[in-house]
């Protein structure tokens, strides 16, 4: 369980790095006006934010108590 909750918290982290620089790069396509740009950065926004979702979706529903266990562990 504890190489699964580092790997979960690695993808957590890489998700948030790529969260931030496709947001900074979607807010500089709308204010450069730059189409093309605001559709790719959104769009892997889009895709990054699902996949955060869908991994949060995954770790609630295969540790429901996770907070027990986790105190557990300490």
């Amino acid at each position: 369980m504890k190489n699964s909750l580092i790997l979960y918290f690695v993808y957590g982290v890489m998700g948030l790095i790529l969260l931030g620089i496709s947001l900074e790069f979607t807010i500089k396509s709308v204010i450069e006006v730059d189409y093309l740009g605001v559709l790719l950065w959104s769009f892997i926004l889009c895709v990054d934010l699902n996949d955060m979702i869908d991994r949060h979706r995954n770790f609630t529903k295969y540790y429901p108590h996770f907070e027990d266990k986790w105190l557990y562990f300490l």
